[in-house]
């Protein structure tokens, strides 16, 4: 990842910051929430004067979703409100942060558009999402939106290194030769061996990396937030293991260019998309895997 504090957004904010021109809302998104928490966090530290950890200040507000459900209720969105009302408990600014703004309910984010249409002075109100078109577009519209540069590195994992390469071999054999019932039982039986370890290693990659970030989580949040703060933080990391695999595909397509490759890599990469949605309504994620490569078994064979 790039160092974001020299980034142009972040430039932008240092500036109207200094010159006391920052807006009370503040929609920063991209492709990975670690990064735009950070940002959140030094602009925090820096409205609030403190060197410490913002979310110790008591002039830090937050809201989360919660639950298994992951969503933001409107009774805590309503709490938060409240909060940035009354006036700062050491006599200067407030701040809010809203992480994963975009799994608010309809009725927290109509309740959250009061605040943002008429905001408690001295207040900053910064909103976190990967995903800035599941917001209303009212809410986007009374906040100053900054993308930030905040792409993933590959993740470095030898079993997964070694499953993408598998994958990779596998539609390689797909797209060759003649399809018979031994080369289709054969190609079928490679399926669900990738879905096995994709499932196997998304565990362990989620399990090792959740037991350090929940070491780091602040004190006093409620049972519910933390648990949707871990489904959340596994939710990213299969996003990250599913968006190499659509990397995998674009590279193998990029060997064999044409028009029927291109046409073949359109609708795998829709075929993805669409399975990216059924997990959002939680589907099983084995099952959803399963349709997934078996339509790009029909799609590169030609079937």
């Amino acid at each position: 990842m790039s160092d974001l504090s020299e980034s142009r957004p972040v430039q932008v904010l240092d500036a109207a910051l200094a010159k006391g021109r920052l807006p009370h809302g503040i929609l920063l998104f991209g492709d990975n929430l670690d990064g735009l928490e950070s940002v959140a966090h030094t602009l925090a530290g820096k409205l609030l004067n403190t060197e410490k950890a913002p979310r110790e200040h008591p002039d830090f507000f937050s809201l989360r979703p919660a639950n298994k459900m992951r969503q933001i209720s409107v009774d805590d969105t309503r709490g938060v409100i409240s909060q940035v009302q009354k006036t700062a408990n050491q006599g200067g600014r407030k701040v809010a942060v809203v992480y994963e703004a975009d799994r608010m309910r309809r009725e927290a984010a109509n309740a959250f558009l009061k605040t943002l249409e008429e905001p408690p002075s001295d207040t900053t109100i910064v909103l976190l999402t990967t995903r800035p078109y599941h917001l209303l577009p009212t809410i986007r519209s009374r906040c100053m939106n900054m993308r930030l540069p905040t792409g993933k590195t590959r993740i470095e994992n030898d079993q997964w290194q070694q499953t993408r390469i598998d994958y990779r071999k596998w539609l390689e054999k797909v797209d060759s030769g003649k399809m018979d019932k031994r080369k289709a039982a054969d190609l079928v039986l490679t399926i669900y061996g990738l879905i096995t370890r994709f499932s196997g290693i998304l565990k362990e990659l989620s399990d090792e990396a959740w037991k350090a970030e929940k070491a780091n989580l602040p004190e006093g949040l409620a049972v519910e937030q933390i648990d949707a703060i871990e489904a959340g933080f596994r939710k990213g990391l299969r996003a990250r293991l599913l968006t190499e695999i659509e990397q995998e595909t674009r590279d193998y397509a990029l060997t064999n260019p044409g028009e029927v490759a291109s046409r073949q890599l359109a609708r795998c990469i829709r075929d993805l998309e669409s399975a990216v949605g059924l997990l959002e309504v939680n589907f099983n994620e084995a099952a959803v895997f399963e349709l997934f490569l078996l339509k790009s078994l029909r799609t590169w064979s030609g079937r």
